[in-house]
């Protein structure tokens, strides 16, 4: 799943769900965050979440920069992205700052 403001693409950032993938000492591969039964899309705790978007750096060049969401931030931040709220406001969210 994707979540990206409305009126320009990456102006709020976006939000994704994501999982890891670790090979262990026997050999198995593991996917995290490690789920009974299936991967439930609408469930966030199956997920990890981060949040992505562009920054202009000093030499004028685009760089993706990512934040990590913690699942109990997961439902406001998507309201924040919804209504297209500036991404300085949702990064302060996101380090505590609100």
């Amino acid at each position: 799943m994707k979540l990206r403001g409305n009126r320009v693409p990456g102006r709020s950032g976006t939000l994704y769900q994501r999982t890891k993938k670790k090979r262990l000492k026997n050999g198995r591969t593991v996917e995290y965050p490690l789920v009974e039964g299936s991967r439930d899309s609408d469930n966030i705790s199956h997920w990890f979440w981060q949040m992505t978007w562009k920054d202009r750096g000093d030499d004028g060049k685009y760089r993706t920069q990512i934040a990590s969401v913690k699942p109990a931030q997961v439902e406001q931040v998507k309201v924040l992205i919804a209504g297209n709220v500036e991404l300085e406001t949702i990064l302060a969210y996101l380090h505590g700052s609100m």
